[in-house]
């Protein structure tokens, strides 16, 4: 499949690399190991199981199953036979995974561990399961579509939004990351979430360039001083680490073995005493301009606010004001434009008119991101803060109206206003009513309420109870009022 500008999809570039070194590691976990020749023809029989089935090129087909290797051949098959990708983790919340499912439709399910044809996977008529399709000649497909894969976000309204993205704006992705030196010789780790976006560039661009991708254990994830340890067993010689997880590496790692490039973005990144690695990159993008739109490299010597930088690729960046482009330095919000933006929203017509538009004087599409930044003395972007209530926990994007909406459904809750606490360390529900069988009690059955449908970065981590919620004399919540109740 090859796109207007010249390059082929991911699909291609990975298929071709199966024909170049079929016998070389494409991913690895512990006692797992599966080469490009093995990738390549798990896919394809995936692929065939998805047509014989009835699933039509265009539909969306989720990928159930949990974080490793296997879940490669399962996206791999989906995009092969022509289907739009949508990963679901295993550890997905019910209520969330309900919500997803009815809003997204797909068409089928690719089971894995956790979904296979024993699991309830609720309104999918047909489930594939992976380990009973035979290998199949990937060359005899024929993919087609212009849409890759559906990411679901937080969403302010209450409900999750999908992100739909297209295959060229994902094998342009794949192309630029080449630029990290990417060679078939490197081996470089998976450790982001199936949910997070993420996952798709730690994975799928060093695929396309021949290189083996290692899936770390999970519980590197909480104890950062051993991500070292695993990085020197494993060769790892290129990371992606969300900027919480990196800031935490860098203050208690002390083993970076053949590490040679460490990736980071998701949050704001700062910085105490510079960083000792031979390369590390700050990287800014919403998932609505696939993955990654902007780029810094971090001097050794550098502390405090780290920029989120340049522009990356064909990706444009403008500071908007409302009406124009701001004057240099003056604050405004980030625009993105260029050739890496999502196609839209699934299903979602008026949420994609809102947040990709058309400004005065240019007539390009652009992504109105919501960040507030300027550009400094070098022309590099600073991230500042949002202009809406937006905010980010552990690199995940959250929104808290989303998180108030399924707290507003517990039983005898009547207001719900969730932000940071007044130190900016705790995601924090204020909730009026609720609270008759003590706080206590509520506090557990609020948490409890609150897991069933939402994932753990967007379940509060304190409750405070009151009589009402503090107004301003316009009628708005009165936030400083709030954050001051102990």
């Amino acid at each position: 499949m090859t796109h207007r500008n010249g390059t082929g999809s991911v699909p291609d570039m990975v298929l071709a690399q199966a024909r170049r070194q079929p016998d070389a590691p494409a991913t690895a976990c512990v006692g797992e190991r599966i080469t490009y020749r093995q990738l390549a023809g798990r896919a394809a029989g995936i692929a065939a199981a998805l047509t014989r089935s009835g699933v039509r090129p265009g539909a969306v087909v989720a990928v159930h199953t949990e974080r490793g290797p296997g879940v490669l051949p399962a996206q791999l098959g989906v995009w092969l036979m022509g289907g739009i990708c949508l990963t679901l983790p295993c550890d997905l919340p019910r209520g969330r995974l309900e919500a997803i499912l009815t809003d997204a439709a797909p068409q089928a399910v690719v089971g894995g561990p956790c979904g296979g044809p024993e699991a309830d996977v609720p309104g999918v008529a047909r489930v594939i399961d992976p380990a009973a399709c035979a290998t199949a000649d990937p060359e005899a497909l024929a993919p087609a579509g212009d849409s890759a894969y559906l990411i679901y976000t937080s969403g302010s309204t209450g409900a999750p939004k999908g992100v739909l993205v297209g295959h060229e704006f994902f094998a342009l992705l794949a192309r630029w990351h080449g630029g990290y030196g990417v060679t078939p010789a490197d081996r470089a780790s998976s450790i982001a979430a199936l949910s997070f976006d993420a996952f798709m560039w730690e994975t799928w661009p060093y695929l396309c360039h021949g290189a083996s991708v290692h899936f770390a254990p999970g519980e590197l994830k909480l104890a950062p001083w051993e991500l070292g340890d695993w990085y020197r067993e494993q060769g790892i010689g290129l990371s992606f680490l969300p900027t919480p997880l990196a800031e935490a590496y860098l203050r208690h790692g002390t083993h970076f073995g053949q590490l040679r490039c460490l990736l980071t973005g998701g949050d704001r990144l700062r910085l105490w005493d510079g960083h000792p690695l031979r390369r590390f990159v700050n990287h800014y993008g919403p998932t609505e301009t696939t993955v990654v739109a902007t780029s810094h490299e971090v001097a050794p010597t550098s502390t405090g606010a780290v920029p989120i930088g340049w522009a990356i690729g064909t990706a444009r960046t403008m500071v908007f004001d409302g009406e124009r482009e701001t004057a240099p330095a003056a604050a405004g919000e980030l625009l993105v434009g260029g050739a890496c933006l999502a196609l839209g929203y699934w299903g979602n017509p008026a949420a994609t008119q809102r947040s990709f538009v058309r400004v005065t004087g240019s007539g390009d599409r652009w992504y109105r991101t919501g960040d507030l930044v300027r550009r400094n003395d070098e022309g590099e972007l600073e991230f500042l803060g949002r202009i809406d209530r937006q905010i980010k926990v552990r690199g995940v994007r959250v929104e808290p109206g989303e998180i108030e909406g399924v707290l507003g459904r517990y039983p005898g809750a009547s207001d719900v206003v969730v932000d940071w606490d007044q130190d900016g360390a705790r995601l924090t529900a204020y909730v009026v009513g609720g609270a008759d069988g003590g706080e206590a009690h509520t506090r557990s059955g609020l948490t409890g309420f609150v897991r069933r449908h939402l994932p753990a970065e967007m379940v509060p981590q304190h409750y405070v109870f009151l009589d009402r919620i503090p107004m301003t004399a316009q009628g708005k919540v009165d936030r400083t009022a709030l954050l001051r109740t102990p």
